[in-house]
């Protein structure tokens, strides 16, 4: 009985495995705006920057048109002013679900949902309504089989009470709706997402903030000592992102992973709006890229990729505010860049690699699945799990996600079946960018098995009776012949 007990915990998490991207950097595509090029440019132009993640404001059917069967994975967003309704009837929310998100199913990748933007800082008088209404989406996206796609909410940085030093950040009480949102988070597996803008802090206080500090430029002799872990920091973005690392471990959640939702710097601005400049916004964001594709982490968390959106595609003239607020676009309305930016390898790839493919782990998965997909791997896929191994070439990152990669590619890899081995129900994704990092080398299949989208292989089944029948004879096998 303990035998097949453990054969049906091994079921349980291959059947009820999630679906989000790997490591990537994406763009936010705003529409405020009454001199934009209409949607269809715009996704010609994200394709044309080999920018596969896209952050909309909101579910625009015109606009999720213009994605059909692009393969650009999407966060569609709801309205700051759609939380009340959405919070207070069910009935709100599983009707969006059926009109927003049901029509693109099967011609769209729509990973996640960002309910409201910054609602709890910036938008007080729908906190109490933000929690419940994602609670009522994620109840309407489970009862039609969706519960793969996420349900979040952009937060803002002034969430946090403290971020000075990065190890002392926590949240502010006062905002009494946040164990709420991070308790949903934890029990749906979806990410924290927080708009990280290191220009807002420089811009608040350029006497005491070092520019280059701001922008990447520190060096580790003219960087910041954070006392409390010894880390030094040479930009504030990594500050920024360790604070709020910092916070969710005080408020016991540091299990959840951290997606920057937005950030940027403005080419312009109004008097007194400290640094916004060309110059400066090139630097910062040209800096912020190569920072995130060389995939070193943050001090706190070296070597975790950190999922981020620019902001933002093009300006947006209509966006209230101050002056910088309608100038943070990095192209034109003709689609011609404001200042060069090289975004080749946003989704951490390592060049062309025509005719070869990898398969790796899905972020967003519980830490429970990514272990029974090791195990399965290293047990009976009979895969030499040794690199990964403590002191292995491909030990560190120390992660289980890591890890799950790497298992994951090398049965994929040894696989005589390589266009079914790459699915472990769900947990994985066939790529064609070179995951490998310093000595931790990713052998590639050069079987004919296009890359995949999460969205798509959910789309597809990807979970034939044939596969699932034939693990669990595996597993039973090796179950009851020890």
């Amino acid at each position: 009985m303990m035998a097949l007990a453990r054969v049906w915990l091994l079921v349980h998490y291959l059947v009820f495995f999630v679906s989000t991207t790997g490591a990537y950097v994406g763009f936010n595509y705003g529409r405020n705006g009454d001199n934009l090029p209409a949607p269809p440019q715009a996704v010609q132009l994200i394709q044309s920057l080999g920018i596969a993640q896209v952050r909309l404001y909101d579910a625009d059917p015109t606009v999720l048109s213009a994605f059909q069967n692009t393969n650009i994975e999407l966060v569609v967003g709801i309205l700051n002013s759609e939380l009340l309704d959405l919070a207070t009837s069910n009935t709100s929310a599983s009707t969006w679900v059926t009109t927003k998100i049901l029509p693109f199913l099967n011609s769209t990748d729509i990973v996640a949902i960002g309910v409201g933007n910054e609602v709890l800082t910036g938008f007080t008088t729908a906190s109490s309504s933000l929690v419940p209404a994602m609670r009522n989406l994620y109840a309407a996206l489970v009862a039609v089989n969706l519960q793969n796609i996420k349900v979040s909410s952009p937060c803002s940085m002034d969430l946090l009470a403290q971020s000075y030093v990065p190890s002392s950040g926590q949240f502010n009480a006062s905002y009494t709706e946040v164990p709420a949102l991070l308790e949903f988070l934890s029990e749906t597996s979806a990410p924290y997402m927080v708009n990280v803008y290191p220009w807002k802090a420089y811009a608040a206080a350029p006497t005491v903030i070092s520019l280059d500090y701001a922008v990447f430029n520190a060096t580790a002799s003219n960087g910041v000592l954070d006392t409390g872990t010894n880390n030094t920091y040479t930009n504030l973005f990594d500050a920024q992102v360790d604070a709020v690392y910092a916070a969710l471990a005080r408020a016991n959640h540091s299990e959840l992973a951290l997606y920057v939702s937005e950030t940027g710097w403005p080419t312009s601005g109004d008097t007194g709006e400290a640094g916004a400049s060309v110059t400066n916004a090139k630097i910062y964001n040209g800096n912020l890229v190569n920072h995130l594709v060389a995939r070193v982490g943050t001090p706190v968390r070296p070597g975790v990729d950190v999922n981020t959106y620019l902001y933002e595609l093009y300006s947006e003239n209509l966006n209230v505010g101050p002056g910088s607020q309608r100038n943070f676009g990095m192209f034109n309305n003709d689609s011609t860049p404001v200042y060069a930016v090289n975004f080749t390898g946003t989704n951490f790839t390592s060049g062309s690699t025509t005719g070869r493919t990898w398969c790796i782990a899905k972020q967003g998965l519980s830490e429970a699945v990514l272990q029974t997909s090791i195990d399965f791997a290293c047990g009976v896929g009979k895969v030499d799990c040794t690199p990964i191994q403590a002191n292995g070439t491909c030990f560190l990152p120390d992660t289980r996600y890591s890890h799950a990669s790497w298992a994951m590619n090398m049965f994929y890899v040894n696989s005589t079946d390589p266009a079914s081995a790459c699915n472990f129900q769900g947990a994985a994704r066939v790529v064609n960018a070179d995951p490998s990092y310093g000595s931790c080398t990713y052998p590639a299949s050069t079987a004919a098995t296009s890359p995949t989208s999460g969205a798509t292989m959910l789309r597809l089944g990807y979970s034939s009776t044939q596969l699932l029948c034939s693990s669990i004879l595996l597993v039973l096998v090796t179950t009851f012949w020890r």
